[in-house]
């Protein structure tokens, strides 16, 4: 059984990733989880997620901040999002997010199982 971990934002490791800047919260590596992967990305105005999919895993996004458009399916259905909104992602959907915003755009990702890595794919 793995131990409780607390840790604060500001201390998490900074990632680059699909074209963003994420804070890796708690993973297979970081934390030991066996189950989960939770980061917060952190977008400057134009800024985002390439798009990508989880093979096999489902994915929540949960906006705490900022304004942007998340895009989701082949067709790249653009969903606005703004502070409080969640998105349930499906495994297999191609999905990517870029601030549309003038502030800072802030996601909580939580993906589940989340032990394959995301796959960047073109649109």
């Amino acid at each position: 059984m793995s131990a409780p971990k607390i840790l604060s934002l500001k201390d998490a490791e900074v990632r680059q990733a699909l074209g963003g800047t994420l804070k890796v919260m708690f993973t297979p590596d970081s934390a030991g989880t066996k189950n989960f992967r939770f980061v917060v990305g952190y977008f400057a105005p134009g800024e985002g997620l390439r798009a990508h999919i989880h093979p096999e895993s489902e994915e929540v996004y949960y906006v705490t901040g900022g304004k942007g458009t998340v895009y989701l399916g082949k067709e790249q259905k653009a969903i606005p999002v703004e502070p409080e909104m969640g998105l349930y992602i499906p495994a297999g959907t191609i999905h990517g997010v870029k601030n549309t915003g003038k502030e800072r755009l802030v996601i909580a990702f939580f993906v589940a199982p989340g032990k394959e890595p995301s796959k960047e794919v073109a649109v």
